[in-house]
């Protein structure tokens, strides 16, 4: 797990900057401090720091090259020590990294590789003898990859502020299509675009070559489960996945919340693997955690940790938030997670596990199940978010189809609206603190049950994800997966409500602020008094301090 920049001269005129490329390398310090390594020539400037988490040797360093061919690489192969198997006899390995095993499989098999991997991973591979340049995304996007190219130059990056960095942006342009996305319908991530002007990111799921200055896409395919679906079979699943997820060299821990999904991840690795590992729960200030704390502080009080968020950090995290993310902070869970990663990483762990997913494959949300209008935008767990659209200054429609299609939804819910935001802030707030996140229900395998799974597999007796939790109750007896599934949000609305953290919102709102490009303030206010008077929720006014906090951020941003 890693970081790195790679910036190419196209223009023979064009001299790229040593200097300027190590004061931009300095700003993903933090997403390896255990190895920070450059390669420097006439055209081409790399950077690469190391998060040590497989092979905690300098011989896995990178850049690393091989038969000519070197890569940069940012995540995990989780079943590296099997196709490593599979190429011992053609190639000579000098490392036990996963690494080296990333490029032999390029090296033999080229794009058909993705058909051998399962892993997360950003990636960019070349040889300049052979005029090739060839980079790579994994499948739901949980390692991010970003680029910028003009008239002298292409820049791939694991984060924006770098390329923001080299490119001597003084003034800084905002994709609008992408921020009123993100506003109407409140997902972004899953296209090109990001929030800024002329930096894209690779998408999700995509791999392609730069051939004649020119960038070539292709999408990573993956293809329906063929085996019967049951629960022996999907619990053999889980049960491959996670095992697969607790290869590492260091510490790994869990991140615990009171549903299914993370218990599922404890069970599984406690039954069945015959681990205990540690325990990280977020608690918030005044909002009722003691059903959890009954249930796992007898039993793992050893290993179960605490972070509790308080009212008065609010804004103090906020403007932490938007700069760590690059985008504006989803929610205040959002927040919430950057002292929860502080606190893990206080006590020395470099990896965690996360219960990610299960809602979108195995069909958890009410939203799911209900009929959806096209013109408002709602919560998973069904509720009306905003259908006051002209709150904005400008209406786009919506390009997520929905419809009674539960593939579909499932589908756009996995690789568009919500999966990709919450991956883009999850690895930016753990790779902040250098901890590696891992999503072990968000793979290949899991993303191939999607077309399969029946209505009754989704929903049976009033039971969402119900496939999902007969496997787990098959394994663990436990009638706690039976226990209906309740939507117990981050009080956000109430946090917004305490009288400091109000009084904040309300002098922002009174003043002139980068965000009214994209309000009509008369209507936002209106939308003000009402959430005052506890007649509305506060969806909008997060929206808004949390896009004025990212805005506010990146328009002073020192280049």
């Amino acid at each position: 797990m890693c970081g790195f920049i790679y910036q190419k001269k196209i223009n023979k005129k064009f001299n790229v900057d040593k200097a300027l490329f190590k004061k931009a390398s300095k700003l993903i310090y933090h997403r390896g401090p255990d190895s920070k390594k450059y390669f420097f020539s006439e055209e081409v400037n790399i950077f690469h720091s190391r998060l040590e988490i497989i092979d905690l040797y300098k011989r896995s360093n990178q850049p690393m090259t091989r038969l000519g061919y070197t890569i940069v690489y940012n995540g995990e192969i989780y079943n590296f020590k099997k196709i490593k198997k599979e190429l011992e006899s053609e190639f000579n390995f000098q490392t036990n990294s996963d690494t080296e095993v990333l490029l032999f499989s390029f090296i033999k098999w080229k794009e058909k590789m993705f058909q051998k991997i399962n892993g997360m991973f950003s990636f960019v591979i070349f040889n300049s003898s052979k005029n090739l340049f060839f980079f790579a995304r994994d499948l739901f996007g949980q390692k991010p990859l970003y680029f910028s190219k003009d008239k002298n130059q292409i820049i791939f990056s694991s984060e924006i502020k770098p390329i923001i960095k080299l490119k001597r942006i003084n003034k800084i342009n905002y994709e609008d299509t992408e921020v009123l996305k993100y506003l109407n319908f409140n997902y972004y991530g899953d296209s090109n675009f990001t929030f800024f002007k002329d930096i894209f990111q690779i998408k999700p799921g995509t791999f392609g070559y730069l051939k004649k200055n020119k960038l070539m896409f292709k999408r990573i395919k993956y293809t329906n489960y063929e085996k019967k679906i049951n629960t022996e079979n999907v619990l053999n699943i889980l049960q491959n996945e996670i095992k697969d997820h607790l290869v590492s060299d260091v510490e790994t821990a869990i991140l615990i919340s009171e549903g299914v999904d993370s218990k599922s991840i404890v069970d599984i690795t406690e039954k069945k693997f015959k681990k205990n590992l540690k325990l990280f729960n977020l608690e918030f200030e005044k909002f009722d955690n003691n059903e959890f704390r009954k249930k796992y502080s007898y039993s793992y009080k050893k290993n179960l940790y605490f972070t509790k968020f308080f009212r008065k950090e609010m804004f103090k995290f906020l403007d932490k938030t938007s700069a760590m993310c690059e985008a504006p902070p989803l929610s205040l869970f959002t927040l919430g997670m950057v002292k929860l990663f502080k606190k893990i990483k206080k006590k020395n762990i470099k990896v965690v596990l996360n219960g990610q997913g299960v809602d979108e494959i195995f069909g958890g949300y009410n939203l799911y199940y209900q009929k959806q209008n096209q013109s408002k935008t709602y919560h998973p767990d069904g509720t009306v978010f905003l259908n006051k659209k002209n709150i904005y200054k400008k209406r786009i429609k919506n390009n997520l189809k929905l419809n009674k299609n539960l593939k579909l939804q499932r589908q756009n819910m996995a690789f568009k609206s919500k999966i990709p935001k919450n991956l883009n802030q999850y690895d930016k707030i753990s790779m902040n603190y250098s901890i590696e996140c891992r999503s072990p229900y968000l793979t290949k395998k899991l993303a191939s049950l999607i077309a399969g799974l029946k209505l009754s597999q989704l929903n049976f007796n009033g039971h969402k994800k119900y496939l999902f939790r007969k496997s787990l109750y098959n394994l663990t007896n436990d009638k706690f997966y039976f226990n209906e599934k309740r939507f117990k949000q981050a009080p956000q609305t109430e946090y917004m409500q305490d009288n400091q953290n109000f009084k904040l919102i309300k002098k922002i709102i009174s003043k002139k602020n980068y965000c009214d490009k994209y309000f009509n303030k008369k209507v936002l206010k209106n939308y003000f008094n009402e959430f005052q008077n506890l007649k509305n929720n506060g969806f909008v006014i997060w929206q808004y301090i949390s896009l004025n906090s990212f805005l506010n951020y990146f328009n002073k941003f020192n280049v």
